[in-house]
C-alpha cells in the first residue's frame, strides 16, 4: 500500500490541516514530500473557502529535515540545476493565507525551516527546535541561516547553527520564535483554533498585513546568498565525507 506522504483535512470551517506523513523516515523532506506539500499549498490557496493553513507533522517528530539519502546522490552541479530547495522556498513564500506551524516533538535542518517559514510557530512543551547541517559538512539552505538570525540574533543563531544546539521550545517562545508553548498532545488543537479565529476575520486586510510583515522581514535577507553557499557545500569534500558518515553511523574524519 502506497504511503501518502501528505495528509489534507478541514477539521474545521475555513482552515486546512497539511499533516506530514512519512514515520519510517521522521517525515524526512523527500523530493516527492515536498512536491505533495506544495501541491497541497497550491490548491489551498485557490479554494475560497480555505482561510488559513496549519502544517503539523507526527506525535513524536514535525519534521527530521533534509532526506539525507537524497543529498548524499546530489553533487554542487546537480544541486544548482535542479535548485534544489527552491521550490520548497519558494512554495511557502507564495502563501498569501496564514500559515501556522504545530509542532509536537523534533523540528531538525529543513524542518525547523518551514516552520521559520510559517507565520505562526505552536509548539508543545517537550518541542525542540535545530539546525545541525554543520555537523555533516553542510549549511541550512531553506533560508535558516536567514531567518534564524533574524529572529534570534546572530550569537544565538552563531551557537544554534555553528554548535549545532537546539533550542527548547521555552526557550524559543522566550526569543520570540514560538507564540505559544502548551501541553503534549495539544499543539494541533491549539494551532487550530487560532487558525479558526484567524478565519473569522477579514481576508483581505490579513493578506495585506502579512504582506507588510513579510517585506519588512525580508529587508537585509539574502536567501539566494545563502542557496548558492549551500549548493558549493554540497559539492565538498566534506559534505561527502560527514553524510557518509551519518548514513553509515560513524564519526566523520576530517581533514
Amino acid at each position: 500500500m502506497t504511503e501518502t506522504l501528505v495528509n489534507a483535512s478541514t477539521p474545521v470551517d475555513g482552515v486546512r490541516v497539511l499533516a506530514l506523513n512519512r514515520p519510517s523516515k521522521r517525515n524526512a523532506l523527500s523530493q516527492e514530500l515536498i512536491g505533495l506539500l506544495l501541491e497541497h499549498l497550491t490548491a489551498a490557496s485557490s479554494d475560497k473557502s480555505v482561510r488559513a493553513i496549519v502544517i503539523t507533522g507526527s506525535s513524536t517528530f514535525f519534521c527530521a529535515g533534509a532526506d539525507i539519502k537524497e543529498i548524499s546522490n546530489l553533487d554542487g552541479e546537480e544541486a544548482r540545476r535542479v535548485r534544489y530547495l527552491e521550490d520548497l522556498c519558494l512554495g511557502l513564500r507564495s502563501v498569501r493565507k496564514p500559515l501556522l506551524a504545530a509542532v509536537e516533538g523534533m523540528a531538525l535542518g529543513g524542518g525547523f525551516e518551514v516552520a521559520l517559514m510559517c507565520d505562526l510557530i505552536f509548539a508543545s512543551s517537550t518541542s525542540q527546535f535545530g539546525l545541525p547541517e554543520v555537523s555533516i559538512g553542510l549549511l541550512p539552505g531553506a533560508g535558516g541561516t536567514q531567518r534564524l538570525t533574524s529572529a534570534v540574533g546572530k550569537f544565538k543563531a552563531m551557537q544554534m547553527i555553528l554548535l549545532g544546539t537546539p533550542i527548547t521550545a521555552s526557550d524559543a517562545k522566550s526569543a520570540g520564535l514560538v507564540a505559544q508553548v502548551v501541553e503534549p498532545g495539544t499543539v494541533l488543537e491549539t494551532a487550530v483554533q487560532t487558525a479558526s479565529k484567524l478565519a473569522g476575520m477579514s481576508t483581505s486586510a490579513i493578506s495585506l498585513a502579512k504582506e507588510a510583515i513579510c517585506r519588512a522581514d525580508d529587508l537585509g535577507r539574502d536567501d539566494e546568498f545563502e542557496r548558492s553557499l549551500y549548493y558549493y557545500a554540497i559539492g565538498t569534500k566534506d559534505k561527502r565525507e560527514g553524510v557518509g558518515a551519518f548514513l553509515e553511523k560513524r564519526s566523520p574524519r576530517w581533514d
